[in-house]
């Protein structure tokens, strides 16, 4: 287990230097240094495949020596199943060449004889019918139909086509049947989960589709009332048509929502608060049909996210009760966060995640975690006057959260007494009085070249090979320091080597693992063709390249891996422009919602997401997974020529 100690400077404002310097050093001292034999932790993300399907009876011609007639219902042919669906990931992206099993069987009789001879009769659907009456037919929704298993219980395994789709045809007669389709992933699909579904279905009674118009993907559930509108289609022949006056149940995943009826025109509208249709988060929005003597009972659902606005404000403030402070010493600020549902009368509902930025201008002064509806700051900051103004964001920790403005305040400040300065002032004259010792005895010795930076200090937070010292006359090799680059901490076990180019590619001419206090030593490498560079990497911080510079002492600065995912995603959406550039910076959540359309991008910028807010390390391996999902660079469109006329 490894422990953190981070002090904040301005939160001992009147310590002297060296006495907190001796404080940090006893803290450290006193941390458990976490075993040598301790198993780094390691995170295996699967995904899930989602199976849809739906089973319509359709008019087919009569096959010769066929014992059914028209007069069977089947005109012009014999009517037969019609099963149909598409398999894809949690993502929405489809799974092609995928096997999907599927056995089917009559509710009255599981070894119905005519139902096992009907399915190992199976076949595929060779083509489907263009969007449009007399447009052309596209290609086939299943790559291969095979029958195995016993006679007397066949399975049927459709293979998907490049679409994800699947399709079989069977001649089962008019009854209730109850179809399971099972999907069980190949090696090759080793990181997703199956899926299993079962279906019921009455070949005795007019099928009928149910569909969302339009589809619903996110759902305010602040808005007074939300609409939902759903279309009931009769397609068990080729002249599909809408089913009018059928009493349609919208649904989420627990619980019955509205009911309506479909209209001239096959539509039904839902009408309904918006806090009425769950709580935030992902769910499901199901329409379905119970069934009549002349229709089959249908279902249809959507996999949708419901979000909703999430306020802030600080009671204290809008009742005039903040009284003025130091800001060098911390001021305490409460904030209230709550959710604001639809309904008018509706009470906020306080939330348990996510944190509150406290800003002025550009600069976080104070951050909390969200816990009860309450944000606890300390506010932290140099100015003058007798006030400040102090934004207040909300970040959330999940998308369906999103922050409702930013709501500014006024805190009143007043500056430190002059007895608060007395032990800064003897601070400084004691360090004063160090130096013009050392100046005077540094009379008697040979003057060293002043460093170009302190070992560890960091000019900004960009990674970076910085040189504190070159080396005299006859030294060789390197030594120094690797540091984190924002928060300037050593980094243990990281490792740092030497480079050349060759024809095959890049030689390793030296390398060392740094201490425990992040120091290093490179011996000297001979000869320097120009082709040299320094490499550094850590565990769990990114690796940094830079040309070799002279031998002496110099300081490495490296950024942690999942700072730089967030660093190229910034860098990405700012090469892009709008929609995916904002100010004052791109975040991942703004990404995923400008990418729109654009699945593979919104499913990257999750995933930067997760790795850089959730919990859990990131190492060199969920860095490549998440760098493999980065979308292609596409080059921002030419400005149109202005015209001189």
């Amino acid at each position: 287990m490894n422990f953190n100690a981070v002090i904040p400077p301005r939160s001992l404002p009147h310590a002297p230097t060296t006495a907190l310097a001796a404080l940090v050093f006893i803290l450290a001292s006193l941390l458990p240094a976490p075993p040598a034999d301790a198993a780094p932790l390691r995170v295996r993300v699967r995904g899930a495949a989602k199976l849809n399907a739906r089973a319509s009876r359709v008019a087919s011609p009569a096959a010769p020596g066929d014992a059914r007639t028209p007069a069977d219902g089947g005109a012009p042919g014999v009517n037969e199943l019609l099963l149909s669906g598409t398999l894809t990931d949690d993502a929405g992206q489809p799974l092609p060449l995928q096997p999907v099993v599927v056995r089917v069987v009559k509710e009255t009789d599981a070894h119905d004889a005519r139902t096992a001879e009907a399915l190992a009769g199976a076949r595929g659907c060779d083509t489907t019918a263009g969007p449009t009456p007399g447009a052309p037919r596209r290609g086939p929704t299943a790559w291969g139909i095979a029958v195995s298993g016993p006679t007397d219980a066949p399975e049927v395994t459709a293979t998907t086509d490049e679409e994800g789709r699947f399709c079989l045809r069977a001649r089962l007669d008019p009854d209730r049947y109850r179809a399971t389709l099972v999907y069980t992933p190949p090696p090759t699909q080793a990181l997703l989960d199956g899926v299993e579904r079962e279906i019921a279905f009455d070949l005795s009674r007019r099928g009928l589709a149910l569909r969302f118009d339009p589809t619903p993907r996110i759902i305010q559930l602040d808005a007074p009332h939300a609409t939902v509108e759903a279309i009931a289609i009769v397609d068990d022949d080729d002249s599909p048509r809408v089913a009018p006056a059928l009493d349609l149940v919208l649904a989420n995943e627990r619980e019955e929502l509205a009911r309506a009826e479909t209209d001239a025109s096959g539509r039904a509208r839902f009408v309904l608060p918006g806090a009425k249709l769950g709580a935030p988060g992902p769910g499901e929005l199901r329409v379905s049909f119970r069934g009549d003597a002349e229709t089959a009972n249908a279902s249809h659902s959507e996999d949708v996210e419901r979000h909703v606005k999430v306020a802030l404000r600080v009671p204290a403030a809008d009742r005039g009760e903040l009284r003025p402070a130091i800001p060098e010493d911390g001021i305490a600020l409460v904030a209230e966060v709550a959710a604001r549902p639809g309904a008018p009368d509706a009470p906020a509902e306080p939330l348990s995640e996510g944190s509150v930025e406290a800003r002025i201008g550009d600069v976080v002064v104070g951050t909390a975690p969200v816990e009860r509806g309450l944000a606890r700051l300390v506010l932290t900051f140099t100015a003058q006057g007798d006030e400040a103004q102090v934004r207040l964001r909300y970040v959330p920790a999940s998308p369906w959260y999103e922050p409702l403005g930013e709501p500014t305040i006024r805190v009143p400040i007043r500056g430190p007494s002059l007895w608060s300065k007395a032990p800064i002032l003897l601070a400084g004259a004691a360090v004063l009085a160090f130096f013009l010792v050392g100046r005077v005895s540094g009379q008697k010795n040979k003057p060293e070249p002043a460093p170009a930076k302190a070992d560890g200090q960091a000019r900004d937070p960009k990674p970076r090979v910085d040189v504190v010292r070159p080396a005299e006359r006859g030294q060789e090799g390197w030594s120094g320091r690797v540091v984190d680059a924002h928060e300037g901490a050593p980094v243990r076990g990281a490792r740092v080597w030497i480079e050349r180019g060759t024809f095959e590619g890049r030689a390793v001419l030296a390398s060392v693992e740094t201490d425990a206090d992040g120091r290093f030593t490179l011996p000297g490498i001979g000869a320097v063709a120009g082709d040299e560079s320094i490499a550094a990497e850590g565990r769990l911080h990114a690796r940094l390249a830079q040309d070799l510079p002279p031998p002496g002492e110099i300081a490495i600065a490296i950024a942690q891996r999942r700072r730089a995912l967030l660093a190229g995603l910034v860098k990405w959406a700012r090469r892009r422009g709008p929609p995916f550039d904002a100010r004052p910076e791109p975040t991942p959540g703004h990404v995923r919602r400008a990418a729109s359309a654009e699945v593979a991008t919104a499913r990257w910028a999750d995933a930067v997401e997760r790795a850089v807010f959730g919990p859990g390390e990131v190492d060199a391996r969920a860095e490549r997974e998440v760098a493999d999902l980065a979308p292609e660079e596409r080059p921002r469109p030419e400005p149109a020529p202005k015209n001189d006329r």
